[in-house]
């Protein structure tokens, strides 16, 4: 009777029933531990990371790759790309140019296009380097009027000019095959001119005003063609050279209209030097057209 009423005192003491409820979660976390270990298909890593398993990394890595890819891809397709640059604009910028300023484009200087000329029109042929650059198979071409040499089929140096006086009928009709085949692959640039001879009065007229007209200055007598620059040199251009012999102010770096003349008494080592590299500037940039007369 002693041993029942312990037992049952105990059991229906308030420590007892504390001491039970403690070892409740004990009890349960030891169940769950036993059943995860039991079943190799439960990881003991925290939920967030039971994907990230050795089995299945392989899988996540994937769609990862797959997932950037797609963006990358989103992101590129609509984000706005810039214009295509145009070679029928970049055409224009050669005008008229004369033999001399047509003999700098002939490849040996790769910052500037390629250029040939035919009958008197002038075809940038830049995308045709390979052929017409240094070492390419049409190379004597480069830079001259060439259509004799065309029309005879012959790269001899005495050929490569425009004089076309007793060419054949049948060369004549070679050469228009040519043509066709260039104005179909490269674009025009502009037109092969005659070297100019200009007074400072017809010089004057070349001042940006008449629209028509291309836009000339003349720096110690070499006449260039600026049209390109026309929003620097033109009417409402900051520059006042336009129509003008400006070496002084060249060599001074002055826009005052009073220093735009051919006189250089009076400068200094410092002042020549600037007018030999803004004239270095403007035989890369512009054509020569032709000089002032004397």
């Amino acid at each position: 009777m002693l041993h029942a009423g312990v037992r049952a005192s105990e059991q229906g003491s308030p420590e007892a029933g504390t001491a039970s409820t403690e070892r409740e979660p004990e009890r349960s976390l030891r169940r769950s531990l036993v059943f995860r270990l039991s079943h190799p298909s439960f990881s003991l890593l925290p939920p967030p990371l039971l994907f990230l398993t050795q089995e299945n990394l392989w899988v996540t890595a994937l769609a990862v790759f797959t997932l950037t890819t797609l963006l990358l891809t989103l992101q590129a397709a609509l984000t706005p790309r810039p214009p295509p640059l145009s070679l029928e604009e970049e055409a224009g910028k050669c005008g008229d140019i004369t033999p001399a300023a047509l003999a700098k484009h002939d490849g040996r200087d790769p910052y500037k296009p390629l250029y040939l000329a035919i009958r008197g029109v002038v075809y940038d042929v830049s995308k045709g380097r390979a052929f017409y650059g240094p070492g390419g198979g049409y190379a004597a071409l480069a830079g001259k009027e060439c259509a004799r040499a065309l029309a005879r089929m012959s790269l001899k140096p005495e050929d490569v000019t425009g004089d076309l006086g007793d060419c054949t009928p049948a060369q004549l009709a070679t050469l228009e095959e040519w043509e066709v085949k260039l104005r179909a692959k490269y674009c025009v640039a502009g037109r092969l001119v005659a070297p100019v001879s200009l007074s400072l009065a017809d010089l004057a007229l070349h001042d940006g005003s008449d629209a028509s007209k291309p836009i000339y200055l003349a720096i110690q007598g070499t006449v260039y063609d600026v049209s390109s620059g026309r929003q620097f040199y033109g009417p409402d251009g900051v520059y006042p050279f336009a129509g003008r012999e400006c070496a002084r102010a060249f060599a001074l770096v002055s826009t005052d209209a009073a220093d735009c003349v051919s006189d250089l008494s009076g400068l200094g080592p410092m002042e020549l030097e600037s007018l030999r590299d803004w004239r270095a500037k403007f035989e890369f940039k512009y054509p020569v057209v032709g000089s002032v007369a004397e």
